[in-house]
């Protein structure tokens, strides 16, 4: 998948809203670990005003999944705690248009038409 690459410190509301009408695919970059929550919110915003449904997750999270993997009690109790909370939020997001993946340590969000 082609995947257009825009700055948050230059992309407008109304090209995202453009780009979410165009359902495209495309990556937020240089997004601060301050802003990440406010750009994500808003991202949901223009997504849902389409009418369109949208599941955020954080890049990586499968990686706690395999902690489960370490015979060490915490890290078992805390892979399968993940794996349950990650089960629940799948659910009510089922079947979404959109996907928004935050990556804090890149700076980076991805939006991933799905349909």
């Amino acid at each position: 998948m082609d995947y257009s690459v825009y700055s948050i410190n230059s992309v407008s509301n109304e090209k995202v809203a453009e780009l979410i009408d165009q359902r495209k695919s495309f990556v937020l970059e240089d997004v601060g670990r301050l802003n990440m929550t406010e750009a994500v919110a808003t991202l949901e915003k223009v997504i849902e005003s389409k009418g369109l449904k949208c599941r955020v997750y954080t890049k990586g999270r499968m990686a706690t999944m395999a902690a489960a993997a370490i015979p060490i009690s915490p890290t078992v109790i805390g892979g399968w705690a993940a794996g349950i909370a990650m089960g629940i939020h799948n659910l009510a997001t089922w079947n979404p248009d959109y996907e928004i993946a935050k990556n804090a340590v890149t700076g980076t969000l991805t939006i991933d038409y799905k349909r």
